[in-house]
């Protein structure tokens, strides 16, 4: 029962906070950094390079294209230009899986907390109440919105945290053989924990200690990309119908993804493939999260003007 009051609680700060930082955003900003943001967002190719870059910066694909629907929200920025940092933010947020892999780094490693966009909630609240004894309004007003949304997705990630201790959740992991039941486990997981990258690290943790294969690993990844999706839709309540756009379309982007990906998958289990039964390492791991995520943009990128106007006969 306690989780769940803080899970609520967590929610209500989160929504609070984005709303906060958007409507802020567009009294201070107006209409004069849109000429900036559309000129690196110009294209679809710009905006990708754009949200991958910005994403493995912060280490979170969610925060990211949380702040692009704050930004729609505000008019800042167009729903056509969002497409290419959504998808950009999917590829970014694989450097966490490789950070973990490759340096096996933990919660108390310095550079790890350098990175983690939760070290400056403390920062961007300073900032906020000095603004706010400043009677500066509008920017107080920013800097708590957007430290209390980081706050709000912090504290969700950390309400259902002591789920990942229980002994039954690395055993349900382990014993994982239908696809089906992988897929639809990486999927409530990431909506439970709140963060793909968490899963990803978990399963990577899983896989470092115990014996599990590719049979069980890749359809827990793909459905950990339609679970991130939860928090984005979150996010778009009570927000414009540009900005709501822009969560259904980070929803069907990873639905879609993952319906391509998994249909190849599921040929080869039927043909028993033989590295399927393999055993997999947390390198793997990293290397299978950023495959699909590369080639879901490589797929997509031909038929964004088509994928943009589905949305908005979708959305109206």
């Amino acid at each position: 029962m306690k989780i769940i009051f803080n899970f609520i609680i967590s929610i209500i700060i989160f929504i609070y906070g984005i709303n906060l930082f958007s409507k802020s955003l567009e009294s201070i900003l107006g209409k004069n950094i849109q000429t900036s943001l559309k000129k690196y967002t110009k294209s679809p190719l710009k905006g990708i390079f754009l949200g991958t870059f910005i994403t493995s910066i912060v280490q979170s694909s969610t925060l990211i294209t949380i702040i692009t629907i704050g930004l729609v929200n505000a008019n800042i920025l167009s729903f056509p230009s969002s497409l290419g940092i959504m998808m950009g933010a999917n590829l970014g947020t694989c450097v966490t899986s490789w950070l973990v892999s490759l340096l096996k780094i933990n919660s108390d490693n310095q550079i790890l907390l350098f990175l983690n966009p939760n070290t400056y909630i403390p920062l961007l609240l300073l900032i906020g109440l000095f603004f706010f004894f400043k009677k500066k309004k509008r920017k107080s007003n920013c800097f708590l919105g957007l430290s209390l949304f980081m706050l709000g997705l912090n504290l969700m990630q950390k309400s259902l945290l002591p789920i990942q201790e229980f002994s039954w959740f690395k055993n349900l992991l382990i014993s994982l053989s239908n696809p089906f039941l992988g897929l639809f486990i990486g999927i409530i997981i990431t909506c439970i924990i709140q963060s793909s990258s968490a899963t990803v690290a978990i399963l990577q943790t899983v896989a470092d200690s115990s014996k599990i294969n590719y049979l069980m690993t890749i359809p827990i990844i793909m459905g950990e990309n339609i679970g991130t999706c939860l928090t984005t839709l979150i996010a778009s309540i009570n927000t414009s119908k540009n900005a709501k756009k822009v969560a259904i379309s980070h929803l069907l982007y990873n639905i879609i993804g993952t319906i391509i990906f998994f249909t190849i998958f599921y040929l080869c289990f039927l043909l028993k493939s033989q590295f399927l039964e393999k055993e997999v390492n947390s390198f793997d791991i990293a290397l299978i999260h950023t495959l699909f995520n590369f080639f879901s943009i490589l797929i997509f990128y031909p038929f964004l003007h088509f994928f943009e106007k589905l949305i908005n006969k979708l959305v109206k």
